[in-house]
């Protein structure tokens, strides 16, 4: 077998290797260290004199391979040494089998081009495998690639997106993708944003431009103009490119895809990819009785791996199956060396263990190569984990406790509940407390094997009193003849020693129902009694507890008004739903604490009565004014929508602030009636007179029953 054909079980889903190097092994929480963990103390493997990559190499310019890889005691059965890109995928690099207990990785020099990088951020990245570690990381260093002309971002003004689209290297005509992801610019605003689908010979079609002025900019509100359901089969590139004071255009975001029948790249497509991924003719590999992954499958339920792989004329060289997470971490799987034309992959069926996955999605794969094609995917199939149990035979929990968001040391809590399986006995049960590593700390595992049990019976052993100060997550898991180690319960909580809390004042008040669209100002000052708080979170989470729209701020102080995060927490983006709004904070004392917890409902029959706005404290706004997120320079728009109240409206303010919250234009007015047409003010307001910046709209009521509610708020650019 040749050296550049092995595959590392740690391959990205989605992404091929190109240049025969092992793909990104999986990566521990500590991902920007060399060395991300000790290698088992009997076996390590260690580098010496390794290559040194700068912060920055200038585009063209070569840098040396070099340094000796050692293994204790095992041969080393695998260096790969290699250049990624920010998407993770391999760009250069080479794989060697080494097979003795040293190796010499400047042999490799030649197959890592940093002289031919393109500009761009990159990782370079030295791992290596023996007897006791798999794919063990020994180097891997950040770097930049830059020019005079460079689309790279200078050190000190850098473009970059978190939590963004990651495509499959094949899709399904007609099949959906969310846009998603948050772009952000170090230092100064981002002035133009492109987020778009560009065919084979780079021609848009489809896609928009904004210009966010604005240090970040949430990409998902592109999503209705990125029309993946419509594209025809062919290949294209999903791209995001940004400007800032610094950087010009500079490709933030770059996926090449396919476009099929079958959601599977064709072997008669015209178009080659860079990745290779449509393999040869003259030696196709082809897959038969495959295993059919459900889209939607039971947490705990296992699915059977099979399938015959065959190779036209060649060997197959490799062959991997696995299960990959969104980020294209290998969850688990196998790679075999068939070094035959055919292979039964049920041979690996006990490595692939889909009833060990959490709730999720996930993609499950399979590819191979042969002497013509290098990681040919043949199977690239997305599903779900968690959606539901087996229906016929489903685990539930009654009258179960509810912890407390926050509870004293020293307080104890009476675990209660009935659990009941439907066909099957209940095999295993666990009730305890886990510590925010997923360690339980207190608790206890029975095997009840009958189809109900009273978990007050644990009581005595779930001992909250004990618990010293921290976040933990109370759970029940329960296991019957269909589901395994089936979460019936999960409740975050935090435990105070109640000498250094946090606490917040004037804090927003979330009400239980809000109208899709509608507006909730964060507002509230958060106080730790003693040190200085290291970090104040405000965020919305939906009903599987992930962040929805929020941010983190790090006062370094011992009090913090959230009101500087309002433009960040976006309630009127939110889809229908149940969502939970959270404050928690950390101080010397208390890490994540729950200041407030909030559960309420967007979108309902009574709220959609509302054409506009929100309903807060007897006020609505009906018919108001919808502003651009961008308007140009010298352009007016109405003011209008009729405010109405359950009870006397003493005063009206229509206004406009700029960044700096500074009153730029205004009318107030007084009513005295229950309801007031703001057209009346329209006049007033000079959107047209307003210079180039970043600007707040709000509509202030008072009432003789609440003064200064907030019966409208829009956040706008002027250019």
């Amino acid at each position: 077998m040749k050296n550049s054909q092995k595959i590392a079980a740690g391959v990205l889903a989605a992404v091929v290797v190109t240049s025969g190097a092992a793909a990104l092994p999986v990566l521990h929480a500590e991902n920007t260290a060399v060395g991300l963990t000790a290698s088992a103390a009997n076996d390590a493997i260690t580098i010496a004199n390794g290559t040194q990559v700068p912060d920055t190499v200038k585009q063209g310019d070569a840098v040396g391979v070099q340094g000796v890889v050692t293994s204790e005691d095992s041969n080393i059965a695998s260096v790969t040494v290699g250049i990624y890109d920010s998407s993770r995928k391999l760009v250069t690099g080479k794989s060697a089998l080494p097979k003795a207990k040293s190796y010499d990785i400047s042999k490799l020099d030649q197959y890592v081009s940093f002289s031919k990088l393109a500009p761009g951020s990159y990782t370079y990245m030295v791992f290596a495998t023996n007897g006791t570690n798999t794919n063990y990381v020994l180097t891997n260093k950040s770097f930049s690639v830059a020019s005079s002309t460079s689309e790279t971002p200078v050190i000190t003004d850098t473009l970059s997106i978190s939590n963004g689209t990651t495509l499959p290297a094949a899709l399904k005509k007609g099949k959906y993708v969310t846009v998603k992801g948050t772009v952000t610019s170090a230092d100064s605003n981002i002035t133009s944003l492109t987020v778009g689908i560009y065919d084979k010979d780079n021609k848009l079609v489809c896609g928009k431009t904004v210009e966010p002025n604005a240090k970040s900019y949430n990409v998902s509100k592109t999503d209705n103009d990125i029309t993946f359901n419509k594209l025809e089969n062919g290949t294209y590139t999903y791209k995001i490119t940004a400007t800032n004071a610094a950087n010009k255009d500079f490709a933030v975001v770059s996926q090449q895809f396919t476009v099929s029948a079958d959601g599977t790249v064709q072997n008669n497509d015209t178009a080659q990819t860079d990745n290779n991924q449509t393999p040869a003719v003259s030696d196709t590999l082809k897959i038969a009785n495959g295993t059919e992954v459900p889209d939607k499958l039971a947490k705990g339920k296992a699915v059977l791996v099979k399938g015959n792989v065959t190779s036209e004329n060649s060997n197959i060289e490799s062959l991997t199956v696995g299960i990959y997470d969104t980020t294209g971490k290998l969850i688990t799987g196998k790679t075999a060396i068939p070094n035959a034309k055919t292979y039964d992959v049920s041979k690996l069926d006990n490595y692939i263990e889909f009833d060990k996955l959490t709730d999720g999605t996930y993609a499950y794969m399979v590819f191979a190569s042969n002497s013509v094609n290098k990681n040919y995917v043949m199977v690239n199939k997305a599903f779900t984990v968690g959606e539901g149990q087996v229906a016929s035979d489903a685990i539930a929990i009654a009258n179960g406790t509810t912890v407390p968001t926050t509870l004293s040391k020293g307080k104890g809590v009476v675990v209660k509940g009935t659990v009941a399986s439907a066909s099957s006995n209940i095999t295993s049960l666990t009730v305890g407390v886990y510590d925010k590593d997923g360690k339980l700390v207190t608790g206890k595992t029975v095997e009840p094997n009958a189809k109900t049990y009273n978990v007050s019976k644990l009581d005595s052993a779930v001992r909250f009193d004990k618990l010293a100060a921290g976040a933990y997550n109370y759970k029940v898991i329960a296991t019957n003849g269909a589901n395994k180690n089936y979460e019936l319960v999960n409740q975050a909580f935090n435990v105070s020693d109640g000498t250094d809390v946090m606490t917040i004042a004037n804090g927003t008040n979330v009400p239980d129902t809000l109208k899709k669209g509608g507006i909730v100002i964060v507002k509230g000052v958060v106080t730790s009694a003693s040190s200085d708080m290291t970090s104040v979170t405000v965020g919305v989470y939906d009903s599987n507890k992930k962040l929805v729209t929020g941010k983190t701020a790090v006062p370094n102080s011992k009090t913090y008004d959230i009101a500087k995060l309002d433009n960040y927490v976006e309630f009127n983006k939110l889809t229908d739903g149940q969502y939970t709004y959270m404050v928690f904070a950390s101080n010397a004392n208390n890490s994540n604490y729950v200041i407030v917890n909030k559960n309420f409902t967007v979108g309902n029959a009574a709220a959609a009565t509302q054409e506009q706005g929100t309903t807060t404290k007897g006020v609505t706004l009906t018919g108001g004014t919808s502003i651009p997120e961008t308007i140009t320079k010298g352009k007016a728009l109405t003011v209008k929508g009729t405010v109405s109240s359950d009870s006397t409206i003493k005063a009206v303010t229509v206004a406009v602030y700029n960044s700096n919250n500074k009153l730029v234009t205004s009318k107030s007015v007084a009513p005295n009636a229950k309801s007031y047409d703001l057209n009346k003010v329209d006049k007033y307001i000079e959107f047209n007179k307003l210079g180039a910046g970043k600007y707040t709209y709000r509509v202030a009521v008072t009432t003789t029953a609440n003064k200064d509610v907030t019966a409208d708020r829009q956040v706008f650019n002027v250019k």
